[in-house]
């Protein structure tokens, strides 16, 4: 049989009250004193006494943020592949729920959560999905045909209701679209009751977890719930307004105008609870149930519990851990009464204070106060000065103390200035070590945050983008823009974590990686390309070096080798190599032809050039002969001389 809703109400007043008795008696006097600290509010000091307060706390809460923050926001997380087949789509996931995390500003959100966590012990953060509404209107002419109306009447867009309004100067179409998206939530600690001290370490085994909300009457009418119902809740805690009022100073209700009565404060508890709903022994289930004095204002089934906790200094077997409060209220007390007793001490010495013999002193110059003021006396003896103890030393030897005992409790990040002053005179060796151990302590605040709070973020995000905002998506991986379908995801639980690291991890990591990175481009140049280095192993490298100095995503830079663009680019290299290859061939055919026609014509031409120096040489002969033998005829036909061929024969 079904139980009633005055049984469920039974049960969750019983849960309700052992959860406030954890929570009244234990944490939340600790978060109200925590705030308080926190702020520099502590005990009031006598009328006239100095009110200095150490603000230990803060600063160091303040340091601590500003250390592990780059460490947690340089951290990858990225899902366990289930085989080689799921590699890609793991790796894609992972991507998306970064992504993802990043544009809903969920990194806002943690570090908030975080920052509550080092303050008062755990912070609270949740995970969900909400539905947002855009309206927007288009105009057209009006007496459009029917056919003109069944177009613009058409949605663009998913879960879009149309409204097509006729009138007389103009058509009005009125776009209503719903949109579901990613929601981070950080939660106030005293907002939240759970089970604790039944064995369970992690929020999502707990029986029982709700969360305190303070709606106002016109809130909840929107919600649909009656006014009845409404004048029937119960107003605000006044047990639970001292946390509110030490973070946010909310003030109480009033009564008066319905204005006033319609921003009364109603407390609701939203809770998660395991239990059988026949009120037999059979297995329990979740569900989700607001309830408000004695009435159920709702109850639905839930899937998961989307709240998530964790703290810096976790306890084991324990959902609450502890916080700076914890470990430095002592020292803020001690360090606050030596500085007070310090400030008046220097009150003191600096108007040091004087006996007066009765009768011999004009009272009213001695009692003035003015500096340099003259006292009139009647005998040199009439003021005696009276001296003070200067405690100066010792109250700074006392400062001293307790800042080394803070030291060796929360880690030396306060100290950080200090120590890379010193580090000037050190060689890099001992600067390394130096700051490694300063460093020490937030990495460990830093890596139990990562399991408790970032861890479980990121496995909520993914479960919600899988269940809740399921459908397809645009997503960019590996520099490309992909569509997914998030309804298609496989459940994933399982998270490789690689640490962000500190200063001082970071510069010696960018050192090793310089020294990789020269030695592979000397490979590469050394004809070691392919054998003992390549493009992936080169594309590692430069991305570590990237992430190692907080430049950006290496899609930024580089081409990953084995994306589909760098493929598509050796692919065109291929073709374009083939090409060239295959020009230089045709040109060195060319080149052949054109040597073979060059020999070729080489030979005509050195037989042109003997024909012609053949023929050369016979009109040469020919015409030495023909010359000869006009000479010849020319002398046949000259006279004789008888006087000189006389003289020549007596001679």
């Amino acid at each position: 049989m079904k139980l009633s809703n005055d049984e469920i109400g039974a049960i969750l007043d019983l849960e309700i009250q052992q959860a406030q008795g954890y929570d009244s008696d234990i944490l939340a006097v600790k978060r109200e004193q925590a705030l308080r600290y926190y702020q520099g509010i502590m005990s009031k000091p006598a009328e006239g006494r100095s009110a200095i307060v150490s603000t230990d706390l803060a600063d160091a809460v303040h340091s601590m943020l500003a250390q592990i923050q780059p460490i947690l926001k340089s951290t990858l997380l990225e899902f366990t592949p289930e085989g080689d087949e799921d590699e890609q789509g793991a790796q894609a996931e992972s991507d998306f729920c970064r992504d993802q995390i990043s544009k809903a500003g969920g990194w806002r959100v943690i570090f908030e959560s975080m920052h509550d966590a080092l303050l008062i012990g755990n912070g609270w953060m949740k995970v969900s999905s909400e539905d947002t509404t855009s309206v927007t209107e288009e105009q057209y002419p009006p007496n459009l045909p029917d056919e003109a109306i069944f177009m613009i009447s058409q949605p663009t867009a998913e879960n879009q209701e149309v409204k097509v309004t006729a009138g007389a100067n103009q058509t009005t179409v009125s776009r209503e679209t719903t949109r579901t998206r990613l929601k981070f939530e950080s939660i106030p600690p005293e907002d939240m009751l759970f089970s604790e001290g039944r064995g369970y370490e992690s929020i999502q085994e707990q029986r029982f977890v709700a969360q305190r909300k303070l709606y106002t009457c016109s809130q909840l009418s929107e919600l649909g719930i009656s006014d009845q119902v409404i004048s029937e809740l119960p107003d605000a805690d006044a047990t639970y307004w001292p946390a509110v009022e030490a973070r946010q100073g909310i003030y109480g209700n009033d009564d008066g105008s319905a204005a006033q009565n319609a921003e009364r404060l109603k407390l609701v508890y939203c809770c998660y609870i395991r239990m059988s709903m026949n009120g037999k022994n059979n297995a329990s289930e979740l569900r989700y149930i607001w309830y408000s004095g004695s009435h159920i204002l709702k109850n639905e089934a839930a899937t998961h519990v989307p709240y998530i906790t964790g703290s810096a200094i976790p306890l084991p077997h324990r959902v609450q851990g502890t916080g700076l409060f914890e470990v430095l209220a002592s020292i803020q007390e001690g360090k606050t009464h030596i500085l007070r007793n310090y400030m008046d001490n220097l009150d003191v010495m600096n108007s040091s204070r004087m006996g007066v013999v009765e009768g011999q002193v004009n009272m009213a110059d001695a009692t003035s106060g003015r500096i340099n003021g003259l006292i009139r006396i009647r005998q040199p003896t009439a003021l005696v000065p009276i001296p003070s103890n200067d405690i100066g030393p010792q109250a700074i030897a006392g400062l001293d103390y307790l800042d080394q005992v803070r030291v060796q409790r929360i880690g030396a990040s306060m100290d950080m200035n200090e120590a890379q002053a010193q580090l000037m005179k050190a060689s890099a060796t001992a600067a390394a070590g130096t700051l490694g151990e300063v460093e020490k302590m937030g990495g460990w605040y830093a890596t139990n945050l990562v399991e408790t709070m970032l861890k479980p973020a990121f496995q909520m995000v993914h479960r919600v983008l899988r269940t809740e905002i399921a459908g397809p998506v645009m997503m960019k991986q590996r520099g490309q823009w992909v569509q997914a379908d998030t309804s298609q995801w496989k459940e994933r639980d399982i998270i490789e974590v690689q640490m962000g690291m500190t200063s001082a991890e970071k510069s010696q990591r960018i050192q090793a990686l310089n020294a990789v990175v020269m030695q592979q481009e000397t490979l590469a140049m050394g004809g070691g390309m392919g054998s003992l280095v390549d493009k992936s192993k080169l594309y590692n490298a430069m991305t570590d070096w990237l992430r190692a100095n907080d430049l950006g995503q290496p899609e930024q830079y580089f081409v990953d080798p084995t994306s589909q663009e760098a493929q598509q680019a050796e692919q065109m290299q291929a073709q374009q190599m083939e090409q060239q290859q295959q020009q230089m061939r045709q040109m060195e055919q060319q080149m052949v032809q054109m040597q073979q026609q060059f020999e070729l014509e080489k030979q005509a031409n050195e037989l042109r050039f003997k024909y012609y120096d053949a023929n050369l040489d016979a009109e040469v002969e020919e015409a030495k002969i023909t010359s000869s033998a006009i000479i010849d005829i020319k002398k046949l036909e000259q006279p004789v001389d008888k006087s000189d061929a006389k003289a020549s024969n007596q001679r």
